[in-house]
């Protein structure tokens, strides 16, 4: 049986990520030896999706460093935080090498795979064998060439490049020499269950970070309250800027209308989406949205902000809505003429159904996959 090694950072937070690694290690694992090789974490932590227990899991490091804001010390100048913050990410660094080098060079495995620029250039710089390596990523550059330099310069000695979307493909295809492959995310399951849409709740789920937007939901949500008070709205996810928006809502008086939920396991996420008409995004960057999928996959219609250039790739006219603008008044009449047409909605999750299974099942990503490794 032939083995695949999986890199990523860690399998405790459940996000994007990790459930990618998660769904994409049990597609293989019928007839694979798979292994997750985590950069940090324990053997006694509760992983975020759990895995067969044929799945391997490796961890490197215990401890995952808490993120600092560099940019943020440095525009305030305060030195006295600077240099002890540059001496302890090299520290970091240093450590993570180290960790990876060892590992590497005793791997035997029949193909690599990993999941950002960083494991790439290690791989790249340590790993001695002749496996087949296969790097994913997971992020829209927008044009930033610093990012989608970094990222061609760290698979240079790589086989394939796997991107979530024909946008990213398109992207990168011109500027390497590597093979460049679009295959959509997984989705876990397909439930035969959908939403009735008889109700006037709406649903978001996501990681509580800037790049996600929450606030502008919750603006958006204000101006929804003064048009149609029985909406209500449920934030389902954790992160640093929980505290944030709690006060937002507070001092909006929206205490009644919007829930933040902080993160909940899958099966009890799934009773929310039973229970919402619309699911809505509205983050700047998202390369693909899992929780698009995800939410469509329950029979939910998606709005989506087409800012987040995954959304563009999943989401047509027939199965969701995507707004050109990000003025939180267009996105709260859309919001309210959707649910005021419930044949509307139900038009929109009967294309939805046609099309979940054919495009995102694991059944048909498994396929996609088979082809990349018998190439």
């Amino acid at each position: 049986m032939k083995k695949i090694t999986i890199f990523t950072m860690q399998l405790k937070t459940p996000g994007g990520i990790e459930r990618f690694i998660s769904t994409l290690a049990e597609i293989f694992a019928d007839e694979y030896e798979v292994e997750i090789v985590a950069n940090y974490g324990r053997p006694t932590d509760v992983l975020a999706f759990p895995l067969p227990k044929n799945i391997k899991v490796t961890f490197l490091e215990p401890t995952q460093p808490k993120e600092v804001s560099l940019k943020n010390l440095l525009l305030k100048l305060n030195w006295h935080q600077i240099i002890p913050e540059l001496k302890r990410r090299r520290a970091i660094n240093s450590n993570r090498s180290k960790a990876f080098k060892e590992y590497l060079q005793t791997l035997g495995t029949d193909y690599i795979i990993t999941d950002r620029a960083l494991y790439n250039s290690l791989v790249a710089k340590y790993y001695r064998g002749t496996s087949t390596l296969i790097a994913t990523d997971h992020n829209d550059p927008h044009g930033n060439s610093k990012y989608i330099n970094e990222l061609l310069s760290s698979i240079k000695k790589f086989d394939y490049l796997v991107v979530a979307t024909e946008k990213l493909k398109k992207i990168y295809t011109p500027k390497t020499k590597i093979r460049c492959i679009a295959i959509s995310n997984p989705l876990p399951n397909v439930p035969t269950k959908k939403s009735p849409l008889n109700t006037q709740n709406i649903l978001s789920v996501g990681r509580l970070v800037p790049e996600k937007d929450f606030p502008l939901l919750i603006n958006t949500m204000d101006i929804v309250n003064q048009q149609n008070p029985n909406i209500h709205l449920t934030i389902i996810g954790d992160g640093i800027e929980k505290s944030r928006l709690q006060k937002q809502i507070k001092d909006l008086h929206l205490e009644n209308v919007i829930s933040l939920t902080g993160w909940l396991p899958q099966e009890q996420i799934a009773k929310y989406y039973y229970r919402s008409s619309l699911f809505i995004l509205t983050s700047h960057d998202e390369a693909f949205g899992l929780v698009l999928t995800e939410a469509m996959s329950y029979g939910v219609p998606c709005i989506a902000l087409a800012r987040a250039s995954g959304a563009c790739a999943q989401i047509t006219k027939n199965t969701g809505i995507l707004i050109n603008s990000a003025d939180p008044h267009v996105i709260a009449n859309t919001i309210l003429q959707s649910l005021s047409n419930q044949e509307y909605l139900k038009s929109l999750q009967h294309a939805i159904n046609n099309e979940i299974e054919t495009k995102y099942s694991k059944k048909t990503i498994k396929k996609e996959w088979e082809k990349l490794l018998n190439l």
